[in-house]
């Protein structure tokens, strides 16, 4: 009897747990075959949509923790195909008119009565215009669509110097830059920082949150030496009235002892960027500016006498304009003689000028931009053949990025500093993450730099640079007006380079202007009070 009660829950048991088995497959057949399409558009319906807002990385920042990258709107609407097909049966129909119309109003390929025809449920995303965003702004009801804006840089001046170093492309040809340029390396220290992005939710039923705005907070940001505040009152003197006969200016201003460049302006950032010597043959003609490297390596190396008298009328050398008669090498300095010049140029040496203008950063990238070009001279064939041509500047090419140290070794008492334009790594907050350094070393001796110093300041008083002259302001400089052929077409430029002092501090400068008119303009005339006008307008601000 036992033995049958026994034999009987053994079946009754083994009844139960084949039928729970029976169930337990059955909902896992329900869930798993019968329900996969629900689940599947349930699962699709439920997102975070993440769409990067800028095209750039990072931020640049000038000295001051101001942005110096302008930027511009774009403005885009998106339509998720899947969620606005399946969840706009119950959606006002004013809505849904009012966005088809609006969208094929702007543009009539945007047409939403498409939507799905080919079988496709990819997401689409239509790019319009900010009267277009503004209109689709009020349209709250329509599921899977969303608007949103995005800033981009503003390239449109592509030559302009905070967008040329933003760039990583060449803005002649779009290709991407030398992997060795300092906009390549910016890239490499950037690469890993994130994109600011707007985030979308979507719920099951295709409804979209407003979009939060998401900054990332770990990235790695540039800041320049540049002061945009600067920058903005010499591109208003460039692009003033009283220029407006030059279709092109270049002005690099430094700050002397630590080498940041405070300024790197041109008139026109639609064409290319003459203070590093874009789209050129190496560069231009600095004419007499390279005065002051001559006479630098002739008193470096005893080999002339200040004191000695050369004639500028002699049977060599006649390429002076007027006579200067007889005059020492200060006073032939002042007064810019080609024909003293080159006859001192004889004297002192071609390979002698040319190793000391490279000791001062000439004839070799300073920045290391991508379309930076590096100069270049014509070494004469023979000895004593095209010195005198060298010694005043001619067949030879440097950039003013370049020139500008010519000044720069003057003041500092013979020490050359290059100088650089990033003046730090740093964070969202502009806190120091890396620090950058330029690099510097003898070039002259002071005793040599003191003489030129004042013989340049000579030149801003009494000589060819008195336009520059400011009372109650230490001002020196050196003209330099050239002559350069392209191709077949021969013109001349105006240089100024030169120093101002403010508040015990100096500071460095080049003024160059492209295409003067070779007959009725020189440098005095052109460069030097664009130098001047420079100097008064920020005096009170370099004083703060």
């Amino acid at each position: 009897m036992e033995i049958t009660v026994y034999k009987n829950r053994i079946i009754l048991l083994s009844i139960f747990l084949v039928s729970m088995f029976m169930f337990l497959w059955w909902r896992i057949k329900v869930h798993t075959i019968d329900e996969a399409y629900k689940l599947s558009v349930w699962a699709d319906s439920q997102y975070t949509d993440k769409v990067e807002v800028s095209d750039l990385n990072y931020l640049l920042f000038d000295q001051n923790g101001k942005q110096l990258l302008q930027y511009k709107n774009k403005y885009y609407a998106v339509i998720d195909t899947a969620s606005f097909l399946k969840n706009n049966m119950d959606t006002k129909t004013d809505d849904l008119y009012a966005l088809i119309y609006i969208l094929r109003n702007y543009n009539n390929t945007y047409d939403l009565s498409n939507i799905g025809l080919n079988g496709t449920t990819k997401k689409i995303t239509y790019e319009i215009d900010e009267i277009t965003y503004n209109k689709l702004q009020n349209i709250k009801g329509v599921k899977g669509f969303y608007i949103y804006s995005a800033s981009n840089v503003d390239r449109s001046e592509a030559w302009k110097i905070e967008n040329l170093i933003s760039n990583i492309r060449n803005p002649s040809n779009n290709n991407l830059k030398n992997n060795d340029s300092l906009e390549m390396q910016i890239y490499d220290k950037t690469k890993n920082n994130e994109y600011p992005i707007i985030r979308f939710d979507k719920d099951i039923d295709g409804n979209v949150s407003t979009g939060q705005f998401i900054n990332p907070r770990n990235n790695l940001n540039v800041r320049l030496t540049l002061d945009k505040n600067i920058q903005d009152k010499i591109k208003e003197i460039l692009n003033s009235n009283k220029y407006r006969a030059h279709a092109q200016i270049g002005v690099v201003l430094v700050e002397s002892n630590s080498g940041k460049i405070l300024s790197m302006t041109q008139k026109d950032d639609s064409l290319p960027n003459v203070n590093i010597g874009s789209a050129t043959q190496n560069g231009f003609e600095p004419g007499s500016i390279f005065k002051v490297i001559v006479e630098e390596t002739g008193i470096d190396k005893k080999s002339i006498s200040l004191n000695q008298k050369y004639s500028s009328q002699q049977s060599v050398y006649k390429m002076d304009k007027k006579d200067y008669g007889t005059l020492n090498v200060e006073e032939a300095f002042i007064v810019s003689s080609n024909n003293i010049f080159a006859q001192i140029g004889d004297k002192v040496g071609v390979k002698n000028f040319i190793e000391k203008a490279q000791s001062q950063g000439l004839f070799n990238k300073v920045l290391n931009l991508d379309s930076e070009v590096k100069g270049d001279y014509v070494m004469p064939q023979a000895p004593g053949e095209g010195a005198g041509q060298l010694a005043i500047g001619q067949s030879m090419r440097i950039t003013p990025i370049q020139a500008v140290s010519i000044a720069n070794t003057v003041v500092n008492n013979g020490i050359y500093v290059k100088p650089y334009i990033i003046e730090a790594f740093v964070n969202n907050d502009n806190e120091v993450k890396e620090i950058v350094k330029t690099e510097q070393h003898t070039a002259i001796n002071k005793t040599t730099a003191n003489i030129l110093k004042n013989q340049m300041i000579k030149v801003v008083r009494q000589g060819t640079g008195i336009a520059a002259n400011i009372s109650n302001i230490e001002v020196g400089g050196k003209t330099g007006t050239s002559t350069r052929i392209d191709g077949k077409n021969k013109t001349s430029d105006g240089w100024f380079v030169g120093f101002f002092k403010v508040k015990n501090k100096y500071y460095s400068m080049v003024v160059f202007v492209k295409d003067i008119d070779t007959e009725n303009e020189q440098a005095s005339n052109t460069a030097v009070p664009i130098f001047k006008d420079v100097v008064q307008s920020l005096y009170v601000y370099l004083q703060k």
